[in-house]
This record gives C-alpha cells, sequence and structure tokens, in this order.
C-alpha cells in the first residue's frame, strides 16, 4: 500500500483530524455569529477597521466614548453593537489564524508531498486572505449587497473545504475504493444548494425577508409582478425568487433522496436530507408568518447549511462507498 493513494492528506498529517475538526466547527460558528450580526443590524457598529472607533475593542469607558464621539462625530457609539462586531472579527481572526496553521502544516510537515494536498493548502490560504479583504470592504463600502454576499459565499467555500478535509481525513483507507453511485446528481444538489443559499444571502442583504409577508401568497398574490430587470432593487421579485429557489431545490432533493435511500451506505444520509428539506422549508414559512424573528432566521441559516454539508457528505461519501451499495436491497 503506498501513502501517494490518498486523495487529500498524507498519513502523517492524518494524525491533525482533531485540528481540522476544530477550525470547521469554528468556521461554522463564524458564520453564524455573522448572521446574527447583520440580522441585529450590527455589521457597521464600528466604522473602520481593524479597530473600532480606533480601539482593539469596542469602545466602552468614558475615556474612549469620548474619543469615539470626538472622531466620528456623526457615528454615535451603541455599546452593545459594537461588541457584537467586535466579537465577530475576533472569532474570524482566530479562525484565520487556525486555517493558516492548518495549511502550512499541510504543506510543510508531511513526509509525502502530494500537488493535491499542496493545492488545497493553498486554496485555503487563499480562501482566508479574499475573506479578510473582503471583512475590511463590507465596512467601508458601508455593507454594499454584492460584498456581503460574497463575504458569505467565501466564508461557505471555507467551510465546505475544512469539512471535506475532515470527511477525508475521518473515512479514507490505504487504497481507494471503487466509487459505486453517479456523481453527477450529487453535484448537481450541491450546486443548487450552494446558489439555493446565495439567493438567501441576497434576500438578506437587500433585507427583502419581509418584502412578503404571507405564504404562500405574497401580499395577497400567489405570483407577483416580477421586475426581472430590476432584481437589485424590487425586494418583492428578490424574496420570490428565493421561494422559486427553495421549490426547486426542495423538489429536487427529494427526488434524489428517494433514489439514494435505495442503497443501503446512502440510507441515513437520505433521511437527514429529507429531514432538513422538511424543517427548512417549515422554518422560511415561520420567518414570513412571524415576521422575521432573529432567532428563527439565524437557525434557517444554520439549516441551510448543514444541508450543504451533508450533500457535501454524502458526495465524499460516494468516492468511498463499498461495491455491493451500489445495488438496490
Amino acid at each position: 500500500m503506498h501513502s501517494t493513494h490518498y486523495w487529500f492528506i498524507s498519513p502523517k498529517y492524518r494524525q491533525h483530524k482533531s485540528l481540522v475538526l476544530f477550525t470547521f466547527l469554528l468556521a461554522f460558528f463564524v458564520i453564524l455569529l455573522g448572521a446574527f450580526t447583520r440580522l441585529t443590524d450590527a455589521g457597521l457598529s464600528c466604522p473602520d477597521w481593524p479597530n473600532c472607533y480606533g480601539f482593539i475593542t469596542a469602545p466602552h469607558t468614558d475615556t474612549e466614548l469620548q474619543s469615539a464621539a470626538k472622531h466620528y462625530p456623526m457615528m454615535p457609539v451603541n455599546v452593545k453593537k459594537a461588541w457584537t462586531e467586535m466579537t465577530h472579527r475576533y472569532f474570524a481572526g482566530t479562525e484565520g489564524i487556525l486555517i493558516l496553521i492548518l495549511s502550512f502544516s499541510m504543506i510543510f510537515l508531511r513526509k509525502t508531498k502530494t500537488l493535491k494536498s499542496t493545492g488545497i493548502a493553498i486554496t485555503l490560504v487563499a480562501l482566508v486572505l479574499v475573506q479578510i479583504l473582503l471583512g475590511m470592504l463590507t465596512v467601508t463600502e458601508k455593507l454594499h449587497p454584492i460584498i456581503v454576499l460574497s463575504h458569505l459565499l467565501v466564508g461557505l467555500s471555507i467551510l465546505s473545504v475544512l469539512w471535506w478535509a475532515y470527511l477525508d481525513v475521518h473515512w479514507r483507507k490505504e487504497i481507494p475504493i471503487a466509487r459505486t453511485t453517479s456523481r453527477s446528481p450529487l453535484l448537481l444538489a450541491l450546486i443548487l444548494v450552494f446558489a439555493q443559499i446565495a439567493l438567501g444571502g441576497w434576500v438578506s442583504t437587500h433585507y427583502a425577508g419581509l418584502a412578503c409577508v404571507d405564504f404562500p401568497y405574497c401580499n395577497g398574490q400567489l405570483w407577483p409582478a416580477m421586475q426581472w430587470g430590476n432584481l437589485n432593487n424590487d425586494l418583492i421579485s428578490i424574496h420570490m425568487l428565493h421561494r422559486a429557489g427553495a421549490l426547486i431545490t426542495a423538489v429536487y432533493l427529494g427526488i434524489l433522496s428517494l433514489f439514494l435511500f435505495r442503497q443501503p451506505s446512502f440510507r441515513m444520509n437520505a433521511i437527514v436530507i429529507l429531514a432538513l428539506i422538511a424543517l427548512q422549508i417549515t422554518l422560511g414559512i415561520l420567518n414570513i408568518l412571524w415576521l422575521r424573528p432573529i432567532w428563527i432566521a439565524l437557525t434557517h441559516q444554520a439549516v441551510a447549511i448543514l444541508l450543504l454539508l451533508t450533500v457535501i457528505a454524502t458526495l465524499v461519501k460516494s468516492f468511498y462507498a463499498s461495491p455491493g451499495d451500489s445495488h438496490d436491497e
């Protein structure tokens, strides 16, 4: 058996899967913390970057508050929201440091060099650098929707790569096992879920979640007039596009799950996908009918990410499933 059979990480690095898992969990938390920051309108609570009113913490003492008022007279300090923003920055910074440690470990602390593992490490470093830039632009460009959405999607990309890395070091055996289920439907599912999350991010960045306040109608209309040429400003069109995407994604994943259910090794994956779809639809409806309470909106995003991770896990599993799993029971 040869260590070069590893698709992702060398045998020596497999010992560090706990670091991969911890970094992944921290990345998940950072994304949800970012969503909480946005939902509580705390995204611009610090007018500068990386400091907050010129301080490394949110200003809270009398001296700091006086200095903030002097240098930023048009932006009064909201201490609670400023701490929310800075807490997000602290955790994001910690995540970035861990990813750099992880990536350099993949490159330098290995007995066998592989082009693919080095490429993944470089990808993680590149994503982190882009994310840092987007984090700065989010503040300096005053929460421009494209930048905020890009910030979310790059964060999801980092999370996805870390999740794939953990699954690979957790599941990979010495000799790769032939795949037994078509990956194309799973790849399409991954694209659909990622696209649907992007649509949800577009709704969030435009604050279009309450553009329609009833369900299944939209302000009394089953399908209101759509302004396809104005998807950057028409909130109802943005909202309805997200609903349409949700329907398409749910139907496709539902059908895919029925096929996966017929294969023993993928049965649990299918059950989890179906359960998450049902929960996500329920949360989406409640989000509208209950006028978007923060905890519902936050849970809605968390479940969307869990659905994405489950699809990724199913795709990774398709590389390693045993030959017998290709047959129906």
